[in-house]
């Protein structure tokens, strides 16, 4: 019996060590999982070549002898458009830009006016806010119009030129609309009767592009 309770001491002192031992061991971790790495979005780039489509609204006042004789003309105004951005490391963005429209901006008192074709070629500064393109823009206008005064008529190309400013947002990577506001001052020339007109207008467009 002595050699049992002895048996049983030496047992426990045993598996008091092994658990001592064990507790001493280290732990065994996980292997770290590898992070998935995150796509960083692409910013946009408004560089490239470019052609579309505008119509809009136009308003305004003919000028001279043209006041009285025809009055303040108003209509639509429909184009295509063509031009090519530049966007620098600093986000603006050098442009140009030409457009030719059809036009049916009319008035009549005395006699008749009817601005039937317009065309720009501008300059373009924008600034890019990613998708977004706030803009300043100038150059040359011009356009003709269709006289009728005291039962003669003439067709006359009018010189000018424009200012004004826009707003462009990228739809897709492609695609992109705008509005913009131009003011447009055409130079005066002579209309039957013997008078001299020109123009002050107000052009209030819309456009879609597409960037090839």
């Amino acid at each position: 019996m002595k050699h049992f309770y002895k048996l049983g001491l030496a047992a426990s002192a045993l598996l008091l060590a092994t658990s001592a031992f064990a507790a001493d061991l280290p732990k065994k971790t996980n292997a770290p999982v590898a992070a998935v790495p995150v796509a960083m979005p692409r910013s946009y780039s408004w560089t490239g070549v470019y052609g579309g489509l505008n119509g809009g609204y136009g308003f305004g006042n003919y000028t001279e002898d043209g006041k009285d004789t025809f009055g303040n003309p108003t209509g639509g105004l429909l184009g295509v458009t063509g031009g090519y951005n530049y966007q620098m490391a600093s986000r603006w963005v050098l442009g140009v830009e030409a457009d030719l429209g059809m036009a049916n901006v009319k008035a009549s008192n005395v006699g008749s006016s009817e601005l039937r074709y317009t065309n720009t070629f501008r300059g373009r500064l924008g600034y890019a806010v990613d998708r977004t393109m706030p803009y300043l823009t100038a150059g040359y206008a011009g356009g003709s119009t269709h006289d009728d005064n005291g039962g003669s008529t003439s067709d006359t190309y009018h010189n000018g030129w424009t200012a004004g400013a826009g707003v462009e947002m990228a739809l897709t990577d492609n695609w992109s609309a705008k509005v913009e506001g131009l003011y447009v001052h055409l130079n005066s020339e002579g209309f039957p009767g013997g008078g001299t007109s020109g123009a002050d207008l107000g052009l209030a467009r819309i456009g879609l592009n597409y960037r090839f």
